[in-house]
């Protein structure tokens, strides 16, 4: 056989030199990869099906149809010890929850929940050696499955989320002397990048508590307050209660370590849980991109995307290659949570909930009273 132009369809023709007959040679594994190929890019991009082809998308549907199908592979742990791991949470469409463990440029790992709790974050963290820092937002689950795990590992809790709820206590404009002294002392954590700041931070924290010791032990007596002003059932409580609990915090931060564990390093280390954030809000602005998805399809997409984020990411050939030798397995679902059946009883209901007349509630009809 030799080359013999082209048909009309662009495909390349072949002709036999002895009989002369002429046929076309189609690569299936050839236009299953180019599908693949083109189905993973969309996955990851902003563009639309109909922007990609250039109609209203359905014969791109029909030859995607298949590639929902094909399972994500997992990622490839390979049991190097990283400087430094950011792990939080994003909560997605459908009421699903995705924890992701960053490195600051790959994914390391991630774990489907409904809500970010210990046993999660314990499923997320298992999958990955322990690295020498770890940074979070400072999640209970999080934390919990922190020293349960890696209980020798320090911990950094991300700086800005700190000020971020000191914010939430203090304002941006305080009214106390104590607030005011107390959010300047927040504003300046975001700098401390050397040991002797961190020093001369913590001498600052422990002037403010000298100072307003008296002020943060301050009570009031709910005999001593109107009765619109009490706070419940409560005898007492602490009349800077704001204050106090920005005071607290810092000074529980300090003291756990896990304010500034970043400088206990001879390399520079991220003070923050930024890199990990960036990577959410990619993912959500790709769910944006893609709004409409099915349950299935979104959680497909943000399988792949996080697997062509990793650090080892198979190319489509070899993904392709792997699934046609298993046999083509179906992509295995997510469990959901088990409803309850409903209770039935065999009795007569007891409370109902409809409209009796008996009760004098029924559905009014017609004049019902009203003035010609």
């Amino acid at each position: 056989m030799i080359k013999s132009g082209k048909t009309a369809a662009g495909s390349q023709r072949w002709k036999c030199t002895s009989c002369r007959a002429s046929s076309t040679a189609p690569r299936t594994d050839q236009a299953l990869l180019a599908t693949f190929t083109t189905f993973l890019s969309y996955l990851a991009g902003k563009a639309s099906q109909a922007e990609i082809s250039g109609n209203t998308g359905r014969g791109l549907r029909r030859r995607w149809a298949w590639c929902w199908n094909v399972p994500t592979p997992p990622i490839q742990i390979t049991g190097e010890v990283y400087d430094q791991v950011f792990i939080d949470g994003i909560y997605l469409p459908y009421h699903w929850c995705l924890l992701i463990a960053h490195n600051g440029h790959h994914v390391l790992a991630r774990q489907w929940c409904h809500r970010e709790n210990a046993p999660a974050y314990t499923a997320l963290l298992a999958k990955i050696p322990a690295p020498d820092l770890v940074t979070t937002d400072g999640h209970g689950g999080a934390l919990k499955a922190l020293k349960t795990l890696w209980p020798d590992v320090p911990v950094q809790r991300c700086l800005i989320h700190v000020h971020r709820n000191n914010l939430r206590d203090l304002t941006s404009r305080p009214n106390t002397l104590a607030g005011k002294a107390l959010l300047a002392l927040s504003q300046r954590l975001l700098t401390v990048s050397t040991k002797d700041e961190a020093a001369i931070w913590v001498k600052l924290l422990i002037e403010i508590n000298t100072q307003y010791a008296d002020y943060f032990k301050e009570r009031t007596r709910a005999k001593d307050v109107p009765a619109h002003q009490r706070r419940g059932n409560r005898q007492w409580w602490y009349t800077h209660g704001r204050d106090r609990r920005v005071y607290r915090r810092l000074a529980s931060l300090h003291a756990k370590g896990h304010l500034f564990a970043f400088l206990d390093f001879d390399t520079p280390r991220h003070r923050t849980t930024n890199p990990v954030e960036s990577f959410n809000a990619r993912l959500r602005a790709l769910t944006v991109a893609h709004r409409g998805l099915c349950e299935p399809h979104m959680i497909a997409m943000i399988d792949w995307y996080c697997h062509q984020h990793s650090e080892f990411a198979q190319p489509p050939r070899t993904i392709l290659a792997d699934w046609e030798k298993t046999g083509r397995p179906g992509r295995q679902v997510i469990p959901q949570k088990k409803t309850p059946p409903p209770v039935t009883t065999d009795g007569p209901e007891q409370y109902g909930t409809a409209l009796t007349a008996e009760e004098g509630l029924w559905a009014r009809k017609g004049w019902a009273g009203r003035s010609k």
